[in-house]
């Protein structure tokens, strides 16, 4: 009984550390998005990424897709 408890501890202190971590990256995400859109207005580029993603899906799909690719092989290239 002892065993199973600590188990299920273990369990769920991982997938709390989890969630914790997809959180933070998350908000990660929102603040260097909410970064970038603010630059560009301020250089005066007016791009609605949301609405691009509406209009255009398969378009963004792809260029998520080349961004991805071209991250793994800066990353992998580095370590």
């Amino acid at each position: 009984m002892a065993f199973e408890n600590a188990v299920n501890s273990t369990v769920h202190d991982t997938v709390d550390q989890g969630r914790q971590t997809a959180e933070h990256a998350s908000d990660a995400a929102k603040d260097g998005y909410r970064a970038a859109r603010k630059y560009a207005k301020g250089i005066g580029i007016n791009f609605d990424l949301p609405d691009f993603v509406r209009r255009e899906p398969w378009m963004a799909v792809a260029a998520a897709f080349a961004i991805g690719y071209v991250a793994a092989q800066i990353l992998r290239r580095v370590s």
